[in-house]
């Protein structure tokens, strides 16, 4: 599937959720319930994805499961995905709906990567310099990662920042190397 499909169907869901004065957080919400219980049960995902599940049996399987336990909306939604054999791609749909709606609340999502955690003064100061720069609010997701030797990758939208120890020793390495060749 392109991504273009996966884009168009999570923009249709966020667009009937405009234009219908729908909570667009507590569909988020449940999308993201959904997408745990697809993680955690990922032979119930195959299932509705099975081409030998005939769709009366999927949107069974999908009513006994999900049915009256969230919104319409979103019932209907995973009815539709099912139907158009689009479920297999419910994460990637999820998460394209998320930009949508971090887009709409005029947020930004940066993750952050170090070699140790970072302390809440740490946190707090790359948060305002980040929501400086791109003007909005910042939730900082951290990942830790001992590779990088020391220093920070930080990498949001469409920008990565990387001044992490391993990439300056990698660039004085191709430095030093290209001279010598």
């Amino acid at each position: 599937m392109t991504k273009q499909y996966v884009g168009n169907y999570a923009l249709a869901l966020f667009s009937v959720c405009k234009e219908n004065s729908i909570s667009i957080e507590e569909v988020y919400n449940e999308l993201l319930a959904i997408n745990g219980i697809f993680n955690d049960n990922a032979e119930f995902q195959l299932l509705l994805s099975s081409p030998t599940v005939t769709e009366e049996e999927k949107l069974d399987m999908l009513n006994e499961a999900f049915g009256g336990k969230m919104s319409d909306i979103v019932y209907d939604f995973m009815c539709v995905l099912t139907e158009k054999r689009m479920i297999s791609v419910f994460s990637d749909i999820c998460a394209s709906f998320k930009s949508l709606y971090y887009d709409d609340i005029n947020v930004v999502e940066a993750v952050v990567t170090t070699t140790v955690a970072l302390s809440d003064v740490q946190k707090d100061k790359l948060k305002d310099k980040l929501k400086k720069q791109t003007g909005k609010d910042v939730i900082l997701i951290e990942k830790i990662d001992e590779q990088l030797i020391g220093g920070i990758v930080v990498n949001y939208s469409d920008t990565l920042i990387d001044a992490s120890l391993k990439t300056r020793l990698a660039e004085m390495k191709n430095s030093v190397d290209s001279v010598i060749a």
